[in-house]
């Protein structure tokens, strides 16, 4: 495993919504997942702050920043950033708990759209099965601060090269649920697979 530097040079029109909004989102085009480590992102020559200026999703593809302030279509915009290199993996999770525990599911890819106002829209796109290592799993925090508690409903064990986003739909035993986030478990210095936390949504009948 590695990381990859890349560098994208944008304006502000290549954001969703409109001139001079705040909450913009500007899809950068990677085709691993992004870290945090290394993540620099410049409007009009001033680097932004993370969490203060502009938040991001990491995907497998397509990582989303979403800019807090007002972004102009003329302004330029530029983000360092790495993503993982995924080449030469461990193969532990593969042979082990993928074969012992294994099983098909049916993930639908979603993409999202950020309306001038914030609002998002979903659109789902064609269905694949995954394979996956399921867990009926809840995960509670216990924070001093009311509404911080996480609650997932299920969690995914994947391959870690294989392609799961935030808001993709994952349908399993007849139920729909709702990908969270995605993170990537590393043994040792080399990713050995991916965790994806779940929100159920419905029925697959409805």
């Amino acid at each position: 495993m590695g990381l990859t530097p890349e560098t994208e040079s944008k304006l502000g029109s290549d954001c969703s919504g409109v001139d001079g909004a705040s909450n913009r989102v500007l899809t950068l085009a990677n085709t691993k997942t992004t870290v945090d480590g290394g993540l620099l992102v410049y409007v009009e020559g001033l680097v932004l702050a993370l969490t203060t200026n502009f938040t991001i999703d990491h995907n497998n593809t397509g990582s989303e920043i979403t800019f807090l302030g007002a972004i102009n279509d003329s302004d330029v915009i530029v983000v360092n950033y790495y993503q993982v290199n995924l080449s030469g993996v461990g193969t532990d999770f593969e042979n082990g708990p993928l074969v012992d525990f294994g099983v098909i599911a049916v993930r639908t890819p979603v993409t999202v759209t950020t309306g001038f106002n914030g609002q998002k829209t979903y659109a789902d796109g064609t269905p694949e099965n995954i394979d996956i290592v399921w867990d009926p799993y809840i995960e509670k925090h216990n924070l001093d601060k009311a509404g911080l508690t996480k609650v997932y409903d299920a969690r995914v064990f994947i391959k870690p090269d294989a392609t799961l986003n935030k808001y993709d739909k994952i349908t399993y035993e007849s139920k729909v649920y709702r990908v969270e986030e995605v993170s990537i478990r590393n043994f040792n210095g080399v990713a050995s697979f991916q965790v994806g936390g779940l929100f159920y949504i419905k029925d697959a009948w409805y």
